[in-house]
């Protein structure tokens, strides 16, 4: 039984296949057309028709033998509209007109297209759309967003039972919810917070303010590490017995202190006002936990949302002296709850979902002829090589300083690049580290991730856990961090990939083999982009980044490409 999963109406569209209740294909639409974040119907953009089509012909399904297809919102007239009432009122709320106008309608954010976004889109496209899919498919199930981000998590898990906390934006209704499952059942939302007390919209309002953009919640986050935590800001969210609880016209305050023009110097107080918030924000996602195991007495937990992307707040939840294990679904944003949609439409229909993630490569591959015809079409020579002798001439560049692009196998899923469409180089300098982040175009300051072999990581950073979709942070262990100054961000942590041999052996014996000639077994890790483009997928658009860059060499599945000077 087939049940494809869409998520198609705001941002990060994306399909997923899921079969017999176990996940077979998942990829979002942005790798697919090349529009970062790609907008849905409510956005003034389509529906995912690309990522659709993909993960019903890579498997040959055909649409008969789709079960159903399950969407990602369950929003009705009445919601439509108060979205946009909330929207406007809370913008108002948390931030003044002139940052208002500045830093949202006029940077372009979609989401403040957000009254003729959800006029148009729920109106007119999204209800055409859905009755061309009941005459295509048949079936056709709208799932509630902050469901679809549960199961998302919870049925990836491989937990009997856990707690389930969802932080987001906005779903229908609501921005946070509470949720427990148990073997094959989810139940809940036993409480949500609205649009008002979004700590995701808040979050991206203090984004905005220090002029990072819409997606630019990362930012905010590596910035945090710079400042120090200031009184006069610390009451904007005050935890609770029940949770927490945002004061609007607190932040509404802040905005002088935090505005910033995108090109404007960071001063002291940008930094102080990042780690005040990210402080605040880590307090209220600890009291939700509490709050959950305070209910259910499970010491397991499961995040999702898009504040699930937190490292630093997932960190600090891992350590909750009554949470066990925690899971964090690598697709947290909107783009997982495809995954989560699909799932869910299988529970339903009686097939119980339960198998554990291990891994996230369920994207497009690409067959060794096409990859050396895109060799010959941009006028390049192929360089196949065995395998054992590919992997110690990469590591040997790598080792020597290089910066290589690393392309293998099926693209992965999600908005970190996890060892298949990633670029790779060797954390021993903060100038290497500086030359990655120029050929990204991305800020001086901003750190980079390592990705460690899973069976060193204990020798390297302390209390230590497998971290393999680069969801948690962790401190380096003191001894150890001076070695590989191009990955150790200010506060001495590291946004860490554990790399297992089960899961990515050609990545695994790429760091082994750089492992052999350095003694250090991580190399920075960060995505096959540049700034404005989503990450590479074809072996086309691999080989266009690398010309288009000063990256050094590629590494193109079987094949090494190397600059001459």
């Amino acid at each position: 039984m087939y049940v494809l999963g869409v998520n198609e109406l705001y941002h990060d569209c994306s399909a997923a296949l899921v079969e017999n209740g176990r996940l077979v294909a998942v990829v979002e639409e942005e790798r697919l057309d090349r529009v970062k974040h790609t907008p849905g119907l409510c956005w003034g953009g389509d529906a995912p028709r690309r990522s659709m089509a993909w993960c019903l012909d890579a498997f040959g399904v055909r649409d008969d033998q789709v079960a159903a297809v399950a969407l990602t919102y369950d929003m009705n007239a009445y919601l439509a509209i108060k979205t946009i009432v909330d929207a406007v009122v809370s913008n108002v709320r948390r931030m003044r007109i002139r940052d208002i106008v500045s830093q949202r309608i006029r940077g372009g954010d979609h989401a403040a297209n957000v009254v003729h976004g959800n006029i148009a889109g729920y109106f007119g496209k999204r209800k055409a759309w859905i009755h061309e899919m009941r005459r295509r498919f048949g079936t056709v199930l709208e799932i509630p967003h902050h469901r679809c981000h549960a199961s998302s998590t919870f049925r990836l898990s491989g937990f009997d039972r856990a707690n389930i906390l969802v932080v987001d934006g906005l779903g229908e209704d609501d921005s946070t919810s509470l949720f427990a499952g148990e073997g094959a059942t989810i139940r809940g939302p036993f409480e949500t917070w609205n649009q008002y007390q979004s700590l995701g919209m808040l979050y991206k309002t203090v984004t905005f303010l220090l002029g990072f953009g819409y997606f630019g919640d990362g930012k905010t986050m590596g910035l945090s590490s710079y400042g120090q935590f200031r009184e006069a800001f610390g009451d904007i969210i005050v935890p609770t017995r029940q949770g927490y609880r945002i004061r609007p016209e607190r932040l509404r305050r802040l905005s002088p202190y935090a505005r910033r023009g995108p090109d404007a110097p960071i001063t002291q107080d940008h930094k102080d006002i990042a780690f005040t918030i990210q402080t605040q924000l880590e307090q209220a996602a600890a009291s939700l936990a509490t709050r959950l195991h305070r209910d259910t007495g499970y010491r397991k937990l499961c995040v999702a949302g898009g504040v699930g992307l937190n490292c630093n707040m997932n960190a600090v939840l891992r350590r909750l002296p009554f949470v066990d294990d925690l899971f964090v679904q690598p697709g947290a944003m909107d783009m997982g709850t495809a995954i989560g949609a699909a799932l869910e439409a299988s529970a339903m229909m009686g097939v119980a979902p339960g198998e554990r993630l291990e891994h996230v490569y369920y994207g497009p591959e690409y067959p060794a002829d096409e990859v050396r015809a895109a060799i010959l079409n941009a006028g390049l020579t192929p360089n196949p090589r065995p395998e054992g002798d590919l992997l110690k001439e990469a590591a040997r560049l790598v080792h020597e300083g290089k910066v290589i692009g690393w392309f293998q196998g099926r693209l992965e899923f999600g908005p970190r690049a996890l060892g298949n469409r990633t670029l790779v180089a060797a954390p021993v300098s903060v100038e290497i580290r500086d030359r990655v982040n120029r050929i990204k175009q991305r800020e001086l300051w901003r750190p980079l991730a390592p990705a460690v072999l899973a069976e060193a990581a204990d020798h390297w950073f302390e209390d230590a856990a497998p971290s393999p979709f680069m969801t948690l942070t962790f401190h380096f262990r003191p001894e150890v961090r001076e070695r590989v100054p191009g990955v150790v961000h200010v506060d001495g942590t590291a946004r860490v990939q554990t790399v297992h041999a089960e899961t990515n052996p050609r990545f695994h014996a790429l760091i082994r083999e750089y492992q052999a000639l350095s003694g250090l077994p991580l190399v920075i890790n960060t995505s096959f982009n540049r700034r404005v483009e989503p990450i590479v997928c074809t072996p086309n658009e691999a080989i266009a980044t690398y010309l288009a860059t000063e990256m050094d060499a590629l590494v193109l599945g079987d094949h090494l490409l190397e600059k001459t000077a």
